[in-house]
């Protein structure tokens, strides 16, 4: 089974190649990576090479601001972000497809990717990296409809199932985001 990755950050400019300075704001942006389906390559670009060729070729992004200080998840907007786009786009394990020790080599099941999905919305619903626009009934399910700030033909919606955790839950989750990222 294959796994949704995304690489990290390199610190640096992917565009001008010039490395970051503490502070400085930079756009993280995915990209498609290849034929493969759900592969994406993580592009960091400074601001000026970001504004000269845009968003052309991009699935998603976002700004950000580099830090040589090693940030909490709940407070680093790109640890979240991908946390957020790796529980909705990865695939599940079945216990019946899941390797010996499956939790320690980073697979989950679709119950703990849709967990981990809601807190990281929580999180950049609180960075204000995400909107809640509306919530939705599939059944039994509930659905929180999410749309990132920005002007109106930029804007991008995420549906996130609502796991009904309560409060012990989603601070069990906080701790296991790291996991994921």
């Amino acid at each position: 089974m294959s796994e949704f990755k995304i690489n990290r950050g390199q610190g640096k400019c992917s565009i001008t190649g010039r490395a970051f300075t503490d502070g400085e704001k930079y756009i993280v942006a995915l990209k498609p990576d290849g034929e493969l389906e759900g592969a994406f390559t993580r592009v960091d670009i400074c601001m000026e090479a970001w504004e000269r060729q845009g968003e052309a070729g991009y699935t998603a992004w976002w700004p950000t601001e580099f830090s040589t200080k090693r940030k909490p998840a709940l407070m680093d907007p790109d640890a979240l972000w991908e946390v957020f786009h790796k529980a909705r786009r990865a695939p599940a394990e079945t216990p019946e497809t899941a390797p010996e020790g499956a939790e320690q080599t980073g697979q989950f099941s679709r119950e703990d990717l849709d967990r981990f999905a809601y807190v990281a919305a929580l999180g950049l619903m609180r960075l204000k990296k995400l909107k809640l626009k509306e919530t939705r009934r599939k059944g039994k399910r509930e659905y929180l409809v999410f749309d990132t700030p920005g002007r109106t033909g930029q804007r991008e919606s995420y549906e996130v199932l609502n796991p009904e955790l309560d409060e012990a839950g989603v601070e069990n989750i906080q701790d296991r985001l790291a996991d994921l990222a």
